[in-house]
């Protein structure tokens, strides 16, 4: 039985904010840092609340004429009541009010009309079983995260308040800055210049394919997990058994190739189970689904980080992933969709985000095969949303026949928003999969 009753509404506050607007210019700012056009419930509020925005980004005086004047030149004057009605806007209202509890009424009665909306497009997913179980499922978390995120809001406080509350102590403070502040990768080089991976931040890992950025990916999870911060590491390319194989190749530095073609020596078995009971330890978590949306993504890594904690999310790699929405056609808009969503992860969940990117062909075509953010494949969304941008360049993979190459590797820091740019050295053992600082 459906239920017919209105949707979550209060219009007397929505007409109270407009109508304090219309008697002080000043209380706009006060709802707009909070509210938005699209939380009224009604039309004509909304039309009217964006109107008064433009006029105040404009510097005009926003009152009973000047808004008239600037609805009818966008022909809504009428739809919206015309002047009579914008002057009820302020009837019975004080000269001095306070709009504070307007606003989170409406914010409120916005956010469940938007629950009650996203309740229904859930509920459609679920009907026409286009998707599986999980994917409506995944998708409803992710949908009503991102409401519950719309409620949160904050407003700008002093630098006094923000210390007092976010600082350590005078000690504990320069303590903490002749240290990392944040997750090491594992190769001192790079931590130097990045102080390492940083709450909030996404990090983009580019390279061309068979470079070795699983293999980096790699190295960086283990290390970090060994640490005792939890990871979750989401494989969309290979399996959960051939990647734990590389991490415990790399670790135990055992021949990967030997173990998969069973040819181990009894000393390289011994490294291979040692390393393997150390990662069965670490607080390492792997997910090798193919082709998952970032919704997905972020739900499975909000429910182990509400359940154990997390410290680091990976994702190998961006151009297998889902689109969030079917029916994207364009490669660039859902690469573009991809890319914000994963910078939003990084944000809700509070923790660092490695997103492995192939490049793109254009650098075969150049003499000097290191790359540059062009070279990301529909670059300009990923460059714009990424904190931090490394590429890993081996140059022996170019050029077989100089064996003064073989083994040397590149991180290139292509883009640090906050941050220096440099080129770290690596050393490649092709053998075992493992990467190192050079000594």
């Amino acid at each position: 039985m459906k239920d017919h009753s209105p949707p979550p509404a209060n219009v007397a506050a929505e007409m109270a904010i407009l109508g304090a607007i219309l008697l002080n210019n000043g209380h706009y700012q006060e709802a707009a840092g909070r509210i938005e056009a699209f939380d009224f419930s009604l039309d004509s509020h909304r039309r009217v609340f964006a109107r008064m925005g433009e006029l105040i980004s404009e510097g005009t005086q926003v009152d009973i004429v000047t808004l008239a004047e600037q609805l009818q030149r966008h022909k809504q004057l009428s739809t919206v009541g015309g002047v009579a009605w914008l002057a009820r806007l302020t009837e019975g209202l004080p000269r001095r009010l306070s709009i504070e509890d307007y606003v989170r009424i409406v914010k409120d009665k916005s956010l469940l009309r938007q629950a009650i909306a996203e309740s229904g497009r859930v509920g459609t997913l679920a009907g026409d079983q286009s998707g599986t179980a999980e994917e409506v499922l995944a998708e409803a978390e992710f949908a009503f995260r991102r409401i519950a995120g719309k409620a949160i809001t904050s407003g700008l406080i002093s630098v006094a308040e923000y210390v007092s509350e976010y600082y350590p102590s005078v000690d504990r403070m320069f303590e903490q800055s002749a240290r990392r502040s944040g997750i090491s990768s594992g190769f001192c080089g790079l931590d130097d210049l990045t102080a390492g991976f940083q709450p909030k931040e996404l990090t983009i890992l580019g390279a061309r394919p068979s470079i070795g950025k699983t293999a980096v990916a790699g190295n960086i999870a283990v290390h970090v997990a060994m640490s005792g911060k939890t990871v979750a590491f989401f494989s969309l390319e290979m399996p959960s058994k051939a990647l734990i194989d590389r991490m415990c190749c790399a670790r135990g530095q055992v021949d990967l190739q030997a173990h998969r073609h069973g040819r181990l020596s009894e000393i390289q078995k011994e490294h291979y189970l040692r390393a393997l009971g150390e990662i069965i330890e670490m607080p390492l978590y792997i997910d090798d689904q193919p082709g998952q949306s970032a919704s997905s993504i972020e739900a499975k890594a909000a429910r182990l980080q509400a359940s154990t904690g997390l410290d680091l999310v990976v994702v190998d790699y961006l151009g297998l992933m889902a689109a969030e929405r079917k029916g994207m056609e364009n490669r660039e808009q859902v690469v573009a969709a991809i890319s914000r969503a994963m910078k939003g992860l990084a944000k809700r969940l509070n923790v660092p985000v490695i997103l492995l990117s192939q490049l793109n062909r254009e650098l075969y075509k150049r003499a000097d095969k290191r790359p540059i953010l062009s070279d990301l494949r529909e670059s300009g969304a990923i460059e714009q949303d990424a904190d931090v941008v490394l590429f890993l360049h081996r140059e022996e993979y170019y050029d077989r026949k100089d064996a003064s190459l073989t083994g040397k590797g590149e991180l290139i820091i292509a883009k640090a928003r906050n941050g220096p740019l440099g080129t770290v050295h690596l050393h490649y053992d092709a053998r075992t999969c493992r990467f190192s600082g050079e000594a």
